[in-house]
């Protein structure tokens, strides 16, 4: 199994479909450790426990960075 890292823009979401940051990334603690740095990188940054998912703000603007499937 592959996985990939999607991120969305909350503010700007509008329906459309989570950019695409990376994929075919075969581990997953790997895919999970790289959306965790990228997103700890920004200065407001964290952690939704009850949907397993990481935001950051930049550019005024809510963003969700998360891997895919989550499993």
């Amino acid at each position: 199994m592959s996985y990939s890292i999607f991120v969305r823009d909350l503010a700007h979401d509008d329906g459309r479909t989570p950019q695409l940051l990376a994929y075919d990334i075969v581990d997953r603690s790997l895919a999970s450790s790289l959306v965790s740095v990228i997103a700890t990188s920004y200065r407001d940054h964290g952690f939704n426990p009850a949907t397993r998912v990481h935001w950051f703000r930049a550019d005024g603007s809510v963003h969700e960075i998360y891997t895919w499937p989550q499993v």
